[in-house]
């Protein structure tokens, strides 16, 4: 398993374009003390500590990563959020939430990675009717004419939906999608500029281990070739009906 810790040392969000989402979220929803989002795949926490600190509202955050879980405990903690945002070790699968319990839900580049009609499913299911479900993930705005080769690497077994089936795929939850934002090339490369930080000090440091590095580098330099020929991150909100 890569070294998750080691390789987002340096950023606290893990995903390209995870804080213009923030941003999309709280205009959308527009929390305020009275209301309960969900954040599932929640990471190191940095989404729900934004919203709950500039907005007062109450977070359930999903992390199935051990490591990731004792990072957003501690973010919570340090920026006096225990009241109102808790961390919940569990798999986005299987919410530990009953059916219409938030106002709001969210799944910040996590939907592909927890398993994305699972996710959205269960994203559709604990938010109550006329609450927003808010999802970014990797879309594919072109498609390869034959399969990827091993060249490749992960992205030849990944799944190639366009962000006209992602939106379907929602839509299939009972969701309806009525905003796509497609993030910029600069916020692919805002993600990867501290992991590239990373891997220079894993070269060039005291504690020096260039196959890491070299490992980082050829991650970068995989993805930066796959965002010029086929891929975009896109946000998508969705609203529950019956509201």
């Amino acid at each position: 398993m890569p070294d998750y810790m080691r390789i987002y040392a340096k950023q606290e969000y893990l995903t390209p374009g995870a804080a213009k989402t923030v941003e999309i979220i709280a205009e959308t929803v527009r929390p305020d003390e009275n209301a309960v989002l969900l954040d599932l795949a929640a990471g190191k926490g940095e989404a729900a500590a934004t919203l709950a600190s500039h907005h007062a509202c109450r977070i359930i955050a999903i992390e199935p990563f051990d490591a990731f879980v004792h990072v957003a405990t501690a973010k919570f903690w340090f920026y006096n959020l225990r009241d109102i945002a808790t961390v919940v070790r569990a798999n986005g699968r299987r919410l530990p939430v009953r059916d219409a319990a938030v106002d709001a839900a969210y799944c910040i580049g996590g939907p592909s990675i927890v398993g994305l009609d699972a996710a959205l499913s269960e994203l559709a299911r604990v938010t109550k009717p006329g609450g927003h479900v808010i999802v970014s993930d990797i879309v594919w705005r072109a498609k390869p004419d034959s399969p990827l080769g091993e060249d490749w690497k992960w992205l030849a077994e990944v799944e190639q939906i366009s962000p006209g089936e992602y939106g379907a795929r929602i839509e299939a939850t009972g969701l309806s999608v009525q905003r796509v934002h497609t993030h910029p090339v600069a916020d692919w490369e805002n993600y990867f500029a501290p992991m590239l930080e990373v891997g220079r000090e894993a070269r060039t440091g005291d504690a020096m281990d260039p196959f890491f590095a070299d490992e980082i580098d050829a991650t970068v330099a995989l993805e930066r070739r796959a965002v010029r020929e086929y891929l975009d991150y896109a946000t998508f909100v969705a609203r529950k009906g019956g509201a």
